[in-house]
């Protein structure tokens, strides 16, 4: 089972968005990741299993490296996935990424912006940027399925953008200031930042945004940024990731 299944996402209109006025589809990627010197590397520690070396200071326990650096990266690998299991937090700061992610709404934003220890971000603005070629992030109406209903719904909304485009436009034609300008925006409106978090912010992050309890879109977001987070440091992750991708079958 994939992510986005094992969360409840689904998208069966995807392909009606396409056409759509200003339509835009997120994307996440990873442009920066904590890594360890060319001496630890050396020795066998990589960002996967940073937090684990960091960890073996609590207990003393750097004497079970050998000089193997595969077989040390094995055993952090392990101690990884154990500080995981016991809920020791604290060594996973010790991991901080970076993400592009674009195609994000406005109204995700006052979710996601919700949260405050170590995370941050760098938003487009709105105040200097000028708004007239923006995008905007459409609904995807999963739980509809009557398909004209659903056109309908994606024409509503992009007549709405489109007359938010309009007016905007007149406004600055005014004089507004684009600060100004920018108040006619739907929610819809799409953004682009970088984001930035470490490790032990992003595992809480996913535990709130990943529920089935979370808005569709933010949970959609926690994914793509779930899968590329598993693709550099897998350990540290993977329990969240199993926990969505395994079914009740599988883990009998």
């Amino acid at each position: 089972m994939d992510l986005r299944t094992g969360i409840g996402l689904k998208d069966p209109w995807k392909e009606l968005r396409k056409n759509v006025y200003r339509n835009v589809e997120p994307s996440v990627k990873l442009i920066a990741i904590t890594e360890p010197t060319k001496e630890m590397k050396e020795s066998g520690v990589d960002s996967n299993t940073l937090a684990a070396y960091t960890s073996r200071h609590c207990w003393e326990s750097t004497t079970k490296y050998t000089d193997d650096p595969k077989a040390n990266n094995e055993l952090d690998k392990q101690l990884t996935r154990k500080l995981v299991q016991m809920g020791h937090d604290t060594p996973l700061q010790a991991v901080n990424y970076v993400f592009d992610v674009d195609g994000v709404s406005k109204a995700l934003q006052a979710q996601w912006t919700r949260h405050k220890i170590g995370i941050g971000w760098s938003f487009r603005s709105t105040r200097y940027v000028k708004a007239s070629g923006n995008q905007f992030v459409y609904n995807t109406y999963d739980y509809i399925t009557d398909e004209a209903k659903v056109k309908e719904l994606l024409a509503l909304d992009e007549e709405i953008n489109k007359k938010a485009i309009e007016l905007y436009d007149k406004k600055l034609e005014l004089g507004s200031t684009k600060q100004d300008g920018r108040k006619v925006m739907p929610v819809s409106f799409a953004s682009h930042c970088s984001f930035f978090a470490n490790a032990r912010a992003l595992r809480h992050l996913f535990k709130l945004r990943l529920d089935k309890h979370a808005e569709w879109e933010i949970r959609r977001l926690s994914a793509m940024l779930l899968e590329e987070a598993m693709k550099y440091t897998p350990d540290i992750f993977i329990d969240l990731y199993e926990k969505y991708t395994t079914t009740n079958e599988e883990q009998k």
